[in-house]
């Protein structure tokens, strides 16, 4: 093994000339996807030749062959500076779903396989992929989109999106590796064409959550509305920096802060307080700094993080330091229908309506 790169891609023949803000492993090989599961390609196409989606902050999307990383098999332009990305892990049509700089989300399906008709509003498209925009960001209609104060005693806030740049956008993994969700593995990997809705599908195995500058998670079922379901906003006023499902618990996500915390949220238990508590986990108390300074503004912004295979540890970066957590049984054991228990509880909020 050298120290130099055995491909590279160029920017005269279609490559990326700006930073990239996103980039997955597709293919169906497995424990190649980023997300751990190795099922599908995202954005439809060939297994064989698509490999790679890549993302870059003028809006440029890449598909590449990994046999040939100097030109791009396809590119799709989306009208926006985008700045995060994921892919959707299900059937036969997926997708890639990403952020923008302004709080929007947009997604991209093969055109054959897109269900509903028309290419939907904004962005552009390739002679293969359809761009949907999901949400502009800010709110519905013509709001001023900078003027968060606007929003306040406004019911229509609850149709907000991100005001400022999503920081990461995740979708819900394909669980394969647990056996007591073999039910959610069957329907996230193989959905019927009745359990999807304009290219994502139906059901607690479609939902997104995204993070931003604005502080807040958003949770997001675009198979039943383009307008985000809830916002879970955080205690202080710090960006949100990260957020990743858990690759084998179907109700279980993670979020990272800038404020040096991460909290666990377990959608089937509550929609309202996160299993991990209130004021979050913070990373300083547990790589041995002084509980007074854990607990001030000094605390150092996290930047990423990453479940283990196995949904036992997690990874934390901040800084240039990386912090491995163990987490509990709850967090990654099942019990029962946790699906089910989601979807009963925004149903029973009257958040989606079947």
């Amino acid at each position: 093994v050298g120290r130099y790169p055995v491909q590279r891609s160029s920017i005269g023949s279609g490559g990326h000339d700006v930073e990239l803000v996103g980039m997955k492993v597709l293919g169906g090989g497995g424990g190649g996807n980023e997300g751990g599961s190795g099922i599908a390609a995202a954005g439809g196409g060939s297994l064989t030749t698509c490999k790679l989606v890549t993302a870059s902050s003028d809006g440029k999307v890449n598909y590449w062959s990994v046999s040939n990383l100097r030109d791009p098999v396809e590119q799709v332009k989306v009208d926006a500076n985008l700045s995060c990305l994921d892919v959707l892990q299900y059937g036969s049509n997926e997708g890639v779903v990403c952020g923008d700089e302004r709080g929007g989300m947009h997604a991209i399906f093969a055109s054959s396989g897109r269900d509903g008709s028309g290419g939907g509003g904004g962005g552009g498209a390739s002679s293969k992929r359809v761009v949907r925009t999901i949400h502009p960001g800010g709110v519905f209609g013509n709001k001023n989109l900078d003027d968060a104060t606007s929003l306040e005693g406004d019911d229509e806030a609850l149709d907000s999106g991100h005001y400022g740049m999503v920081t990461a956008v995740a979708a819900r993994p394909a669980i394969v590796n647990n056996a007591n969700t073999r039910s959610s593995m069957k329907e996230t990997t193989t959905p019927s064409s009745s359990g999807m809705s304009k290219g994502f599908l139906r059901g607690a195995g479609g939902l997104l959550v995204t993070t931003g500058v604005d502080w807040s998670t958003k949770l997001w079922a675009p198979g039943y509305t383009d307008a985000p379901l809830m916002s879970f906003l955080s205690n202080s006023y710090d960006y949100m920096s990260d957020v990743q499902w858990s690759p084998v618990h179907p109700s279980v996500f993670a979020t990272a802060s800038s404020n040096g915390t991460v909290n666990i949220w377990n959608l089937a238990a509550s929609l309202d307080q996160p299993i991990s508590g209130t004021e979050g986990i913070s990373i300083d108390e547990f790589s041995g700094a002084d509980s007074a300074t854990a607990s001030s503004s000094s605390r150092q912004g996290l930047n990423r993080l990453k479940w283990s295979a196995d949904g036992r540890r997690m990874a934390v970066a901040s800084g240039d330091k990386m912090h491995v957590l163990g987490v509990g049984e709850d967090v990654w054991k099942t019990k029962g229908d946790e699906e089910g228990k989601v979807m009963n509880n925004l149903l029973s909020r009257g958040l989606i309506q079947e």
